[in-house]
């Protein structure tokens, strides 16, 4: 199971940034395509020589061919070096040293045979073809073929002529007998018989003296071919397309490395990204159970990023009705009627995660009120196009002072039913003293008797203090984290922050996730009539605030 998680975190983080391995291993490609167009074209010319004439031989000898394929191995060698090379560069007025030319000359055997492959590259065909055809010729000019071929065919000429006389006695003689056996059939005298005998008997002598001569001759002829000999089997042919820069190779190899090298940069990119990217690091950095995740919603401005004028089947849509699901059928010993919800840092999203999730809670016919009590930044004033006025820090610092404290008033209505919002009003000079104190206390239990819901939005939770005095006053803390933006550490942070005060962490929600690094949406109901959407063409403004 562990493997099957570590392999999807990885397959994750590739998605993640396919872009970075896509773009580097394009990038590879084209420089390793102008790399190789930038090469000068290299052609290649073979030529094939043989060591014995064994093919030639009518009975084989199994030692001569051991022998010829070790001495293959030897003229392999030595055909690279000084002596051959330096005779072809003189016989072809090559402006090069031979050193050069080894560089570009190799020498093989082909398979397990007597057969050598001189392979030669240059920067023309012919000039490979030429140069491969001069190393051969002067190879076999340092064999033992080269250096007595003019002795050794006067001898081969003169045996052949010998040869061909033994032939020609050993035919006659073998006519002669039979002619003299033919006679020997017909009536003879004694002594005729005699005298036919006798030259049968010195015939048959001769011949047998001629046969071995011309068996000695023979044998002098296959041992001319000799075991250590050298002969071209076929010259040199050069290849009519380059055999270097081969392009698609270079390509291919090229684009690979792009790739090795965008994955280990991917990797670094990854190690040292100390973002929170998926709910998997949500829950094993806070050790919080992931409530949702939000997909991220665009817009210009804030009234834009609000549910209520987007799809009501949208991806973020759906992200919010399940959390409300979740929030609402939590298993927790006490109810969770009053939220607080916070983040890490200032951008998180906390304040439109508020928003929208009031607007799902009354969709779903809960009576919900917005408590602004960011009194350091306040944001659902603009957010729900509402005046900044009264508002809590004008309920904690002078109404719920008085007899009087009737704070209804106070709440301002929208055009989504069931939803009412207290802006921040005022901002006072100690918010973390008012929202500390006892007064912030009454008006939560004043607020719980009007609604079924109370979502409360508060600064970060690790710069200031605000989070953490009133976490233990609600029923449940929601944390928003921003999908590759809250650091770990800070998050770590505010969860220690807010666990010091002993709250009660509902869970964590990781917002703002892009839907190109999703690797499932979720999917799309039926609208019902249970769930009705409030078209932005309806209003063309929200509400102002009245009093009642």
């Amino acid at each position: 199971m562990s493997d099957f998680v570590e392999l999807r975190s990885l397959l994750i983080v590739i998605l993640r940034r396919w872009w970075l391995l896509v773009a580097l291993s394009l990038a590879a490609v084209v420089v390793g395509y102008g790399l190789s167009k930038q090469q000068d074209p290299v052609y290649a010319a073979k030529a094939s020589l043989m060591v014995g004439h064994s093919i030639h031989a009518a009975n084989l000898n199994r030692a001569d061919i051991q022998t010829s394929q070790q001495l293959a191995m030897t003229y392999a060698d030595i055909a690279r070096r000084q002596p051959v090379l330096q005779g072809a560069i003189d016989a072809l007025g090559l402006d090069i040293s031979w050193q050069q030319l080894r560089s570009r000359v190799r020498v093989g055997l082909v398979g397990e045979t007597q057969l050598l492959e001189i392979t030669v590259e240059a920067g023309s065909p012919e000039e490979a073809r030429l140069i491969a055809d001069e190393v051969a010729k002067q190879l076999i000019l340092l064999s033992p073929a080269g250096i007595k071929s003019q002795e050794r065919e006067a001898v081969r000429n003169f045996v052949l002529q010998r040869l061909e006389n033994l032939q020609s006695k050993i035919e006659i003689g073998q006519q002669r007998i039979d002619t003299l056996e033919t006679r020997l059939l017909g009536e003879l005298t004694v002594s005729e018989t005699r005298d036919l005998e006798n030259q049968i008997i010195t015939l048959d002598r001769l011949i047998s003296e001629w046969e071995g001569n011309y068996a000695q001759l023979l044998q002098t002829v296959e041992n001319q071919e000799a075991v250590n000999n050298l002969t071209v089997v076929e010259p040199a042919q050069a290849t009519s397309s380059p055999v270097r820069p081969r392009v698609g190779l270079n390509m291919m190899i090229a684009g690979l490395l792009g790739l090795c090298l965008a994955l280990g940069l991917v990797v670094v990119l990854e190690l040292l990204d100390n973002t929170i990217k998926t709910t998997d690091e949500l829950s094993r950095t806070l050790g919080l159970a992931p409530l949702g995740a939000i997909h991220q919603i665009k817009g210009k401005d804030l009234q834009d990023l609000l549910l209520v004028n987007h799809d009501s089947f949208s991806p973020a849509s759906e992200d919010y009705r399940l959390l409300r699901s979740k929030l609402q059928f939590m298993p927790t010993e006490r109810s969770c009627r009053v939220i607080m919800v916070t983040s890490p840092m200032v951008g998180d999203g906390k304040s439109i995660t508020v928003a929208n999730l009031g607007f799902v809670m009354a969709q779903a016919g809960l009576k919900t009120i917005i408590v602004d009590a960011n009194l350091r930044q306040p944001v659902q004033q603009h957010i729900f196009q509402l005046p900044n006025e009264g508002g809590l820090t004008h309920l904690l610092t002078y109404v719920l002072r008085g007899p009087e404290q009737d704070f209804r008033t106070y709440l301002s209505n929208t055009l989504i039913p069931n939803l009412k919002v207290l802006v921040s009003g005022a901002l006072p000079m100690n918010p973390s003293e008012l929202l500390g104190s006892r007064r912030m206390g009454q008006l939560l239990d004043g607020l719980s008797e009007l609604a079924d819901v109370i979502l409360i939005d508060t600064p970060q939770a690790v710069t200031v203090a605000d989070a953490a005095v009133l976490a233990n006053r609600v029923d449940g803390v929601l944390l928003v984290v921003a999908a590759g933006q809250t650091r770990r550490d800070v998050a770590r942070q505010a969860v220690v922050n807010l666990q010091d005060t002993q709250a009660n962490m509902l869970g964590a929600v990781l917002n703002k996730i892009s839907t190109k690094n999703r690797l499932a949406l979720f999917a799309r109901f039926e609208r019902t009539a249970a769930d009705p959407l409030v078209e932005p063409a309806q209003h063309p403004a929200y509400a102002k605030p009245h009093i009642g």
